[in-house]
């Protein structure tokens, strides 16, 4: 009887979003007769337990907070080495450029393999997390295998020079089981509509242009609310945005959120308005949560969205286009409801975390020592 692959998980996570999400259920759905996984979450300070930690380990995953020594502290690659031959991991999967550099410098001591997935480039104005990122691509060319979750994340790294045979596109998924077991945050109140947004409040996902095409529309809709879940570097600007005036006290910012999906299933309309997305988790989790859905029309949300299919796509930045679509999803509930059942067949065929899981086995089988 063949042994399983040992995995160890390596993340510096410090919240509950789109990449912690991902990892989760991954590790939820890998056969475990097969791969034996450990979430280790990087930390700069010791004693702390961290929330992905503590989400993992309440649902039976084996996770652990790992003390590094403080940032970039030469040492934690002797301490994550030791800590790594002592528990026969086979493979290291990285996510995120700590986690990389942290895998690769330790495969170098340990002989073990190195897998990273990139979960998007942050693109904000950030000279000291744009150094890291570059630095990051570059040394993804050391890497066994690169496993982007879109196309324009695989063509970002062919361009940093990470060869192409190491270059292995997993798409993107989401928990579907995770996603059916939430009960609404709240029951909707009756003759109100409510849009929504949740994720990120930095300056590609372009929520100013949602807050516009909110303007536009309220005069003439006073039922209509706009929630925006999430938080961010934008978040106390877009809140003065909207105060005082004739729309402040019918947009609601929730912060961040560890219940967000209960919060989206009482959106009537979700809204992505993003300037630039890879294959975006939120997007995803509406369809599967049953909600209509208008994007951007942008590569990574067309990958989801089929206009007038799985839901409405509008030109980026053009808010008059936005509060269109917006009122023909409220006024067309009907079409709205079909459109939401095909996005959430859609989501169920081709981006599940079953079919993710069954993809990253079968490619930890091909990097595992002959002996496994």
């Amino acid at each position: 009887m063949s042994v399983p692959i040992r995995v160890a998980h390596l993340v510096g996570s410090t919240g509950l979003y789109g990449a912690e999400r991902w990892i989760l259920a991954l590790l939820r759905y890998l056969p475990r007769d097969r791969v034996q996984s450990t979430l280790i979450n990087l930390v700069d300070q010791p004693g702390q337990t961290s929330d992905v930690v503590r989400l993992a380990t309440s649902r039976g995953l084996p996770a652990i907070d790992f003390y590094t020594g403080g940032r970039f502290n030469p040492a934690s690659i002797s301490r994550l080495a030791g800590f790594v031959a002592e528990n026969s991991y086979h493979i290291l999967h990285s996510h995120g450029y700590k986690a990389d550099f942290l895998a690769l410098f330790t495969a170098r001591r340990t002989g073990v393999k190195v897998i990273s997935t990139p979960h998007g480039w942050s693109k904000e104005p950030d000279r000291r997390l744009a150094l890291y990122e570059a630095l990051d691509r570059f040394l993804l060319r050391f890497a066994d295998h690169v496993c982007p979750l879109s196309p324009e994340l695989r063509d970002g790294l062919r361009s940093a020079g990470v060869p192409p045979p190491k270059l292995r596109m997993l798409l993107n998924a989401v928990d579907i089981a995770e996603v059916d077991s939430v009960v609404p945050s709240a029951a909707s109140r009756p003759g109100e509509s409510t849009l929504g947004y949740v994720g990120q409040l930095i300056k590609r996902k372009n929520i100013e242009c949602l807050i516009s095409a909110f303007r536009g529309l309220a005069a003439d809709r006073e039922d209509l609310r706009l929630t925006i879940v999430g938080d961010g570097p934008l978040s106390e600007e877009l809140r003065r945005s909207v105060e005082g005036g004739s729309v402040g006290g019918r947009v609601s910012f929730t912060g961040y959120r560890i219940d967000r999906i209960g919060v989206l299933k009482t959106f009537d309309v979700f809204v992505l308005p993003s300037r630039e997305e890879g294959i975006p988790r939120s997007l995803m989790e509406a369809m599967a949560a049953g909600i209509p859905i208008i994007a951007s029309d942008i590569p990574g949300n067309r990958a989801l969205i089929a206009n007038g299919d799985t839901g409405l796509l509008f030109p980026p930045d053009d808010p008059k286009r936005l509060a269109v679509a917006i009122l023909t999803l409220l006024e067309q509930a009907a079409h709205a409801k079909e459109m939401a059942r095909r996005a959430r067949a859609k989501v169920e065929r081709h981006f599940s975390a079953e079919r993710m899981a069954n993809d990253y086995a079968a490619l930890y089988a091909e990097c595992s020592p002959s002996s496994v």
